[in-house]
């Protein structure tokens, strides 16, 4: 490490970031992981990796300033981000919230802090999160799903993040589920950069333009037309117009929820773990989902799981990312 903080002195202090498409999370600990701070900002969105760090890092500065301490004396930083993160090339792919060039981040952070970083997807951020303060703390078998914009995982097994060989593993939003022309165009095309079959059926997205692709087939929901007043539907109004009694909007989320049982069954199935953490937006803003979900995998999979609603909400990432640093500075000697 080449930061000036000594990661073994009581007031030595860490930060955990996470980077949003919309927004940005960060939190300022002690190397016991206790929270002293935390501050959210709208994402500066660009593609230029250089830039965007030199934006995050003089915010984190700003925040270091405020609670008395500086960028400098940090003992580690860790960021998590919405893409998959190869730690041998530094290069974050799947990022189309960011849609930088393929090309390593790490010279760019280092250009502007000198310390220990951890770099890492942000729902393997979120699972690190729910494990050491969340719905999973404790629990060395888990699988972590975010439905949200997308849909995203991550695999906690024998106490430690499964991430694969290229780093990839947990993108269930790119399962396959079902051979139609739709998913293999999708896959020719390249759209699957983007968003996968799953995500395009039972993600926000996916149920808002399920539900928006009914309409324009000519299928008539006055409730739906009433829900979004004009605008664009969103998965929102399709959950709205469910509860008040559309059949549109019900077939749309009864397909969603089927698919998305379905993974978590296969998943189940294939890993055998105590517990599945659902978050995410989806999850949060409707109170009936993790139990709809639970109901339907229990039916499905020979398997029995814990499926359990996340606990942290939108602060799993940035807590997470806290954790990640805990461990890296464990594992140097700190």
């Amino acid at each position: 490490m080449t930061g000036d903080a000594k990661p073994d002195t009581p007031t030595a202090w860490i930060a955990g970031i996470d980077v949003g498409g919309t927004k940005t999370l960060f939190c300022l600990a002690g190397v016991d992981g206790s929270i002293r701070g935390k501050r959210k900002l709208d994402t500066q969105l660009s593609r230029d990796p250089k830039s965007f760090m030199e934006w995050l890092f003089a915010e984190l500065g700003q925040f270091c300033q405020a609670h008395g301490t500086k960028l400098s004396k940090l003992a580690g930083v860790g960021i998590g981000l919405p893409g998959v993160m190869n730690e041998q090339t530094g290069i974050l792919s799947s990022a189309p919230a960011l849609d930088w060039p393929a090309e390593d981040i790490r010279p760019w952070i280092a250009h502007n802090y000198e310390g220990i970083v951890v770099l890492d997807n942000d729902v393997n951020m979120a699972a690190l999160g729910e494990q050491c303060k969340g719905a999973a703390a404790g629990c060395e078998h888990f699988i972590m799903i975010t439905v949200g914009t997308g849909i995203g995982g991550a695999l906690y097994l024998n106490g430690q993040l499964y991430k694969g060989v290229t780093f990839s593993a947990g993108e269930i939003g790119y399962f396959v589920i079902e051979m139609d022309r739709e998913t293999l165009s999708a896959g020719k095309s390249g759209v699957l950069e983007r968003f996968g079959a799953l995500e395009n059926h039972a993600s926000g997205t996916g149920i808002a333009l399920q539900a928006a692709r009914c309409m324009e087939d000519g299928e008539l929901c006055p409730v739906l037309s009433l829900q979004a007043a004009g605008g664009p539907v969103t998965a929102k109004h399709v959950f709205a117009a469910a509860a008040e009694g559309s059949q549109l909007a019900a077939r749309v989320l009864d397909r969603a929820y089927h698919l998305m049982a379905v993974a978590i069954a296969n998943l189940t199935i294939t890993l055998n773990p105590q517990l599945v953490v659902l978050g995410g937006g989806v999850v949060e803003k409707n109170a009936e989902y993790a139990g709809e979900l639970a109901e339907r995998v229990s039916a499905l999979s020979p398997v029995a799981v814990d499926i359990r609603k996340a606990a942290l909400g939108n602060e799993a990432g940035a807590t997470g990312a806290v954790e990640a640093i805990r461990r890296a500075l464990r594992g140097s000697g700190g």
